[in-house]
């Protein structure tokens, strides 16, 4: 028979038993095998959803709670932040994509006079980088790596959006839509603040705030950005609602104007394209703002296309006036980049998502519209190239339509940038892929044209940098 576990049972060959510690496991096994009081039960499970909802109304409200507001998001975030620590900052393609060496590579029977203005990862610099690429050969005439630190530094706002310090650090942020001015410096943001670069990475100016998507430069020299509220002005939403706004940007930094997409729904009576749905956290999610640099036969010099992804909504806006000249919803689902092509027509880059599945999905692949504002037909001039080489970005995406009918067409989260013409054949491709040819997305590139663009590409080039 055991003795008590108090004592050490007797050695073979005899002797008495001597006293011992007890078990390791003992004291901690006495502890849980305590009884709990019903009443105690009881109280935790009613306790758990009174705390769930009463941090929840505090994160709802949290600017208005002080310390504990800014303790209640600070918990709230603490999922998205073990996430960031396993997943490491390398925009990976979560998908199926073919197995292709990163780099650019060249039909040898086509020489392409541009440059291309990318934002890649760098998985040596274990971040990203700006490049300027020669398309004649792919060469990188020039690289700079941004100061994401010093902007982050300035940055004061806090919101239930983002987490400047941990979301966008040098090594999170994706340099989004890089835009080249005339003296080689760049202005840059990541859902974070609008900041200006010269051609070494030097911080020259920031604003606050949260930028995202497009950034263009219009006739006058403003900068139009879209924006978003880090704390929302929409009465009656979530702290986390994506309250967006047109940012108009003077090339010195300093912010002229913000407009609320919802106040020019409103004062155009189109406030039930959103608020006839559902309630969403992110009802506009405009992204891309295009400026009219000379006047067409439905605009002047100076207005606007904005694109609303979440509503399929183009949108042609003059800001002078406050007043919508001009809208459509379809045949484009949740597109992208609006670009102007004459007097009367203008290009998307139709995402083409379905939004009724578990996962949202592109139905087949993504196409590139010509809509005409005189005649209201749309075109499909790249639907062959498109479907023949699977171009199927779920989200983001760009498009730019080239002089002789060839198109840049991006393929943001798998990576691949390519120059492709009607029915498909690449004068070039360049795939964002590490050593192991896992894809990574791009970030909104740009093609750059010497005729237009050159005193900008000669200022970068020629940059002197240590």
């Amino acid at each position: 028979m055991r003795q008590d576990q108090g004592f050490q049972e007797k050695q073979e060959g005899g002797g008495s038993s001597v006293p011992s510690a007890p078990a390791p496991r003992a004291g901690f096994d006495r502890l849980l095998s305590r009884p709990v009081p019903l009443w105690s039960l009881v109280l935790s499970l009613l306790l758990v959803p009174v705390a769930a909802i009463g941090t929840g109304a505090i994160v709802d409200g949290w600017e208005k709670s002080g310390a504990v507001g800014r303790a209640a998001i600070a918990l709230a975030r603490v999922p998205d932040t073990i996430t960031h620590m396993f997943k490491g900052p390398a925009p990976y393609y979560g998908g199926k994509a073919e197995k292709l060496p990163g780099g650019f590579t060249l039909e040898a029977s086509f020489t392409d006079p541009g440059y291309a203005l990318i934002s890649p990862f760098d998985p040596k610099r274990g971040r990203s980088v700006v490049r300027l690429m020669r398309l004649s050969d792919g060469a990188t005439l020039h690289e700079t790596v941004p100061d994401i630190a010093a902007s982050n530094a300035a940055s004061r706002f806090r919101s239930a959006l983002t987490d400047i310090r941990r979301d966008k650090s040098a090594a999170l942020n994706r340099l989004m839509h890089p835009l080249l001015l005339a003296d080689g410096s760049l202005v840059l943001h990541d859902s974070s603040p609008l900041a200006r670069y010269d051609a070494c990475g030097k911080l020259l100016w920031s604003i606050d705030g949260i930028f995202s998507h497009s950034t263009e430069q219009g006739p006058d020299g403003s900068l139009w950005v879209p924006y978003r509220y880090p704390v929302p002005r929409e009465p009656g939403v979530k702290a986390d609602f994506w309250d967006d706004a047109v940012a108009q940007v003077s090339p010195a930094g300093q912010l002229i104007k913000l407009d609320r997409v919802a106040e020019i729904l409103e004062r155009n009576g189109l406030a039930r394209l959103w608020r006839g749905r559902p309630y969403l956290q992110d009802p506009f999610h405009l992204n891309d703002i295009q400026p009219a640099m000379a006047d067409g036969k439905f605009w002047q010099k100076g207005d606007l296309f904005l694109s609303l992804r979440n509503l399929s909504l183009i949108a042609l806006y003059r800001p002078s006036t406050g007043k919508i000249l001009w809208w459509k919803s379809g045949p484009w689902r949740f597109q992208h980049d609006v670009n102007i092509l004459d007097d009367h027509r203008i290009s998307v880059f139709d995402n083409n998502t379905l939004m009724g599945y578990p996962n949202e999905r592109v139905n087949g692949h993504n196409r590139l519209l010509v809509y005409d504002l005189a005649t209201g037909a749309a075109s499909s001039p790249w639907e062959q190239g498109l479907a023949l080489n699977k171009i199927a970005t779920r989200a983001q995406g760009r498009g730019t339509p080239l002089p002789n009918g060839d198109a840049m067409i991006e393929e943001t989260e798998q990576g691949r940038l390519v120059r492709m013409a009607p029915d498909g054949a690449l004068r070039w491709r360049y795939i964002s892929a590490d050593s192991a040819e896992r894809r990574m997305a791009l970030s909104w590139a740009r093609y750059l044209d010497p005729a237009t663009d050159g005193p900008a590409i000669q200022a970068t080039v020629n940059a002197k940098c240590s």
